[in-house]
């Protein structure tokens, strides 16, 4: 099972947090660099890029760009746009109290916002049971995405397929879209999200909104696949909303880590917190960030403010205020590619988290398009009449850069190639199935997306309904670490390109290097099979061909064999007159394939141990929890060494033999219990992953909290950063010559000093990169709006509000404890089978810190913006004013048609008002004289759901009261006689036929003459009045509820087909169980007749144990007793009963013998017969 250790639990963070004084008095917190967006037009793209290169990339730390809410468009960027034009869409809220999906629509989540936020109070905010909906991950809108377009970089934009300039180096002339002719296209020039080489219908759609409201969060995480995260907040309520309601100020609390902290933070998470960062399940607690040995860099993200979050820097959000809109998306690069195939991916695979980004296809397609653009810039340097661009081509900046980049993308497309390297047999190469490549095969074990080859089972195949069949397929990196179906072996290789495809663009590719880079040396790089030959182990690829033959194929429809019970001692028994006699053990009998396992002395398959030249074998699972070694690594060791014959065996015998230092392992592994995400014909037969390496690390000796695997985390992390940052000649072309252009052109201005590093502009007062010199210029004036010496700031007030530094003793218990450090941790109860993962902690522990020396606080980074809370009725901009004050005008008069315009006045302007009412005195008095008894009320049940779900479904059905009264059209039935002579015998006979009854009276619901009306109209007249529309196929697979521990994505539903996508069949579900409900009511009602008359074996009967043979809810009907005589038994037993009689709701009453004429309830005579 997974860990039982104790893990923190949740701690929510109080409304009337100073962010401030929490930064100036924790030592180990600083502010984020910022820069205003003013200064990307001042200085250049080209510097920002170098900019983000190096301070993000690179040196690993967030970045935050400033201002871009004076370029944003105020009319569309806005709540009220967003609920008129997608007011109407729905959308899974995730309420991250409960950890399920609330389907509603944005705009009835907008108009709940205010009453979300307003419960949430210094007092009651650690409350359990209100709801914290958060509508996260939703799609972003078209417009808004054409409008970012024009506001941000394009270099950092979603999708950029081409950081060139217009009109660069190697641009060409291409139709105008906007006007008759042509125009200029963008130089050549690596493009910034490789996401974009991809076809279309490969790509991931990352763009994505986040809504959120006071109390919301996203748990610590890392962005998916090492790619680079960009958060942009484009919108927060004010003072005031457009309606004049008072709403609190909006923003987003960061908590952040730069990327070379990543191992540090990893293992302070496992050993300290006991949460696992890549499940995303945790926010930690202010008190673990302050205890952290590591830097966290806070932001209070407001509105404007652009955040870039470093590859693999794990980091969390707050939601404060009354609304907080913000867009994201990633970027993928060469450096996020590189540190995915090395560090991401494999742990996305042991957890089982989705691959959504197709890395290795990004690789592959990528040099496709850079080779393409390579030749093209070839061609332009060939004989042609104008030379003059040939020196542009040569030496341009951007295009040897994007030779660099194709360099770097060719290793990583080697590496990819080796790895899937099959020992040359011609009879293999045969038996090799081809399946075209179309980005859509996973791993039914881990779900990454599988490029090249694979392994699928030839028996475990599930039928779909469409006609597909769900294979199992498994990637290779998941069968080498031993994990597959339940047959274990037989299983078949499948490719999606041809090998010799792949093998020959490899080499054309290696030699369009070698052309642009002047010729072979020794950097060169070399062909396929030399490759092969220098690797020194074996291939994925051979490692599984290898365990194939070794391992054994199980029939996954037997039963899986008993384990044999393990002596592990001599057996004691105890005689009748109480002496002891001891039995000696039997020696075990060693079957054959069978070796002898050197750490638990028994004899296991020898296909799951890994054997020395020593002649000593250890288990996978011991290597993997007591020496840190990946089954693969074993496998693909040819000279492997056991850890006997390192001298580092850690085993109870080895421990006493001289001259042996026994194993520590370096980090902590919690279990990973995929079982809920892989697919359930899944098993692990090498190593049981569930299981965590806490007594290898209890018998280390390291079980404690400054444990040497923290120490050696923080010594890797502390030399990793004294590397410094600098840009590598092999990786990178450093432009420029130095020189820095400023704007310093107004001869009044002061100048003023600022820092430099590589040409790249870096605010001194926040400390910015460790610098290699400085100069002396000019500083632009939009530094002097956006930087201020913070010797001039107010000094901040230190109110810090006492619920976020008092322990509240009343909830402490529960299984909750505390630690010297305040942190907050729970024990997971036992008999629970899941407890891996804390919901909730009644309380947080905060002591007073001391302020900070003033070593510390010289050394820290003061907070570089001076900026007021943006509302809705202030905004310095002139152009934003007048919007406001237009938007002020049209909300009093629309508050002045709703007679609401004095409290809409008196809101905005922060006035209160006090009415009296005047009551008549015996009117008072007798309201006085009333006694208790007279004036209680029943008060209704307090409940803190405060949003329902507004999607018409049929549990929101109304349901209308008892027996209300309404009008129903009742006819005659002579109206529908086809005699004609009947009414000319009602004339003769002297009736007058003038006086015709009404034809609508008042009938109560749910009595007999209204079920005869609604069984006249198919029995459904309510359910069709209310029937809800079908649940779209996109909606359906998102309102899945997952697992309280795991993200969304790791939910295990049932999956369709991993090739081919299978279309929702919503109708023909909705109607089967229809007919099968009203086949049910038929026999049902049909066999209460049968009972009635005493005979049961006559007619349709069926076995008692079919859920159809139940009796009917309607009493009457169980006893006998209903409205309608049968002429005789044989009217019931000599025909078959039509469905429509029995489907109807109608009631039907059991008569005598002698009955001859059928009448209904309300005294009418039936016209239909019973089928005989």
């Amino acid at each position: 099972m997974p860990t039982a250790r104790r893990s923190a639990a949740f701690d929510p963070i109080s409304p009337d947090i100073d962010l401030d004084v929490l930064v100036q008095q924790t030592p180990n917190f600083e502010y984020v660099t910022r820069i205003s967006c003013d200064v990307i037009e001042t200085q250049g793209l080209d510097t920002f890029e170098k900019l983000v290169l190096l301070h993000v990339l690179i040196g690993g730390k967030p970045l935050v760009v400033e201002g871009f809410h004076k370029r944003l468009d105020e009319w569309t960027f806005t709540s009220a746009w967003l609920q008129d034009n997608h007011g109407k869409k729905y959308e899974n809220a995730r309420n991250l109290s409960k950890q399920t999906n609330l389907t509603v629509s944005i705009g009835h989540y907008l108009s709940n916002m205010n009453k979300l936020t307003n419960q949430w109070n210094r007092h009651n905010y650690r409350d359990r049971d209100r709801q914290r909906l958060y509508l996260k991950d939703i799609d972003c809108p078209e417009v808004w995405h054409d409008k970012l377009r024009e506001v941000v970089p394009p270099s950092i934009f979603y999708l950029n397929d081409s950081t060139g300039d217009v009109g660069g180096p190697g641009a060409v002339d291409e139709p105008n879209p906007h006007a008759p002719g042509l125009r200029k296209s963008r130089g050549v020039a690596r493009a910034g999200d490789l996401m974009s080489c991809l076809p279309p219908a490969m790509r991931a759609e990352n763009l994505m909104c986040y809504i959120g409201h006071e109390g919301t969060y996203t748990p610590a995480h890392r962005e998916m696949c090492a790619s680079l995260g960009q958060n942009l907040m484009v919108e927060t309520s004010g003072t005031l909303d457009p309606d004049g309601k008072p709403t609190k100020p909006g923003s987003s609390i960061w908590f952040m880590t730069e990327s070379k902290d990543r191992h540090l933070v990893s293992e302070y998470w496992l050993s300290t917190l006991g949460h696992d960062i890549e499940v995303e399940a945790h926010f930690a607690q202010i008190n673990a960030w302050k205890s952290a040995p590591f830097t966290t860099y806070i932001v209070e993200q407001k509105l404007g403010d652009f955040i870039l979050i470093p590859p693999l820097a794990p980091h969390q959000v707050w939601n404060r205020g009354t609304r907080t809109m913000k867009v994201a998306w990633n970027r993928t690069t060469v450096e996020t590619l590189e540190l995915a195939l090395d560090e991401a991916l494999p742990r996305a695979r042991m957890v089982g988290r989705d691959e959504q980004y197709k890395n290795k296809a990004i690789i592959y397609f990528s040099l496709v398009r850079y080779s393409e653009l390579l030749r093209h810039v070839e061609r332009q340097k060939g004989p042609v009449s104008n030379h003059q661009h040939t020196p542009d081509l040569k030496y341009s900046p951007k295009i040897r850069q994007l030779q660099k980049d194709f360099r770097r993308l060719f290793s990583l497309y080697t590496r990819l190639l080796l790895a899937e390297v099959l020992p040359h047999n011609p009879r293999d190469d045969k038996k090799i199935q081809y399946l075209p490549f179309d980005g859509n095969i996973t791993c039914s074990f881990c779900r990454c997306n599988i490029f090249n080859r694979f392994l699928t089972c030839t028996t475990c195949i599930i039928p779909l309904e469409n006609g597909e069949e769900d294979t199992y397929d498994i990637c290779l990196e998941c069968y080498a670490m031993g994990r597959s179906c339940k047959c274990i072996s037989g299983y078949k290789w499948v490719e999606q390109f041809k090998w010799q495809e792949l093998t020959d663009k490899h080499e054309r590719w290696r030699q369009q290097i070698v052309a642009f880079e002047g010729g072979l040396t020794d950097k060169s790089a070399l062909p396929l099979h030399m490759e092969q030959q220098y690797m020194r182990k074996k291939s994925l690829a051979a490692v599984c061909q290898e365990q194939l033959r070794l391992r054994p194929w199980t029939d996954p429809k037997k039963p899986p064999p008993e384990p044999k019970l393990k002596k592990d001692a001599d057996e004691s028994l105890v005689n009748a007159d109480g002496t002891v006699t001891v039995k000696k053990r039997k020696p075990q009998v060693i079957e054959k394939g069978h070796i002898k396992n050197h750490v638990s002395n028994y004899f296991e398959p020898a296909w799951k141990l890994s054997a020395c030249k020593c002649g000593r074998a250890y288990s996978y699972g011991n290597l993997f929890r007591a020496y840190d070694t990946m089954p693969l690594t074993v496998m693909e060791d040819p000279d492997w060494q056991c850890p006997h014959c390192l001298r580092i065996c850690s085993c109870g015998k080895c421990r006493k033999v001289a001259g042996i230092k026994p194993f520590e392992p370096t980090g902590t592994v919690l279990g990973y219990d995929t079982r809920r995400v892989a697919d359930p014909r899944s098993t692990e037969s090498l190593v049981d992953f569930k299981q965590s390496n806490f007594e290898w690390v209890k018998k280390a000796g390291d079980d404690r909290e400054d444990s040497r695997r923290l120490s050696r985390r923080l010594d890797e992390a502390e030399a990793a950063k004294s590397q410094g940052v600098a840009l590598d000649d092999d990786h990178y072309v450093n432009e420029g010559d130095g020189t820095i252009v400023t704007n310093g052109d107004d001869e009044n201005e002061s100048p003023t000093v600022q820092t430099y590093e590589n040409n790249i502009p870096i605010d001194p007062l926040l400390g910015g990169l460790p610098s290699n010199g400085t100069q002396t210029v000019r500083r632009n004036s939009a530094f002097d709006d956006t930087f201020q010496d913070s010797e001039n700031q107010e000094a901040p007030h230190l109110f810090v509000a006492p619920s976020a530094v008092m322990l509240d003793q009343r909830h402490l218990g529960g299984g909750f404890t505390t630690d010297e450090n305040g942190i907050v941790f729970q024990y997971p109860d036992p008999t629970d089978p899941d407890p891996t993962v804390p919901q909730y902690a009644p309380s947080q522990v905060e002591q007073r810190s001391q302020p900070a020396k003033a070593s510390d606080q010289s050394k820290k980074r003061k907070r570089s913006d001076a900026r007021e809370v943006q509302t809705d009725m202030l905004d310095p901009n002139q152009a934003n004013e007048q919007y406001h004050k237009a938007q002020v005008k049209r909300t009093l008069a629309d508050a002045r048609r709703n007679d609401r315009y004095i409290i809409a006045e008196a809101a905005m302007s922060g006035k209160s008002l006090s009415v009296k009412l005047a009551v008549d005195r015996n009117k008072l008095a007798h309201i006085l004289n009333q006694t208790p008894a007279q004036t209680t009320t029943t008060r209704p049940i307090k409940t803190n759901v405060i949003l329902q779900s507004d999607y018409p479904s049929p549990s929101n059905k109304v349901k209308p009261p008892n027996n209300p009264l309404k009008r129903a059209r009742i006819e005659r039935d002579d109206e529908f006689s086809t005699r004609k002579n009947k009414r000319r015998k009602s004339e003769k006979e002297g009736q007058d036929l003038t006086k015709k009854p009404s034809k609508f009276m008042a009938i109560s619901s749910g009595s007999e003459a209204e079920e005869d009306i609604n069984s006249d109209n198919g029995g459904h007249a309510q359910d069709r009045v209310t029937k809800p529309r079908q649940l779209p196929a996109y909606l359906a697979r998102k309102n899945d509820v997952g697992d309280n521990e795991i993200p969304k994505e790791l939910t295990s539903e049932p999956r369709p087909s991993r090739r081919k996508s299978t279309p929702h069949h919503s109708s023909k579900e909705s109607k089967e169980p229809d007919v099968a409900l009203a086949e049910a009511n038929r026999r049902a009602k049909l066999r209460a007749l049968h009972w009635n008359h005493g005979d049961s074996s006559e007619g349709e009967s069926e076995p008692e144990t079919t859920p159809a043979s139940k009796p009917l809810d309607d009493p009457q009907l169980q006893n006998g007793t209903s409205s309608v005589p049968l002429k005789s038994k044989a009217s019931v037993t000599t025909g078959r009963v039509p469905i429509s009689i029995f489907s109807m709701g109608k009631k039907i009453r059991v008569a005598s013998k002698g009955s001859e004429k059928p009448h209904m309830a309300n005294g009418k005579t039936a016209r239909h017969s019973l089928g005989v």
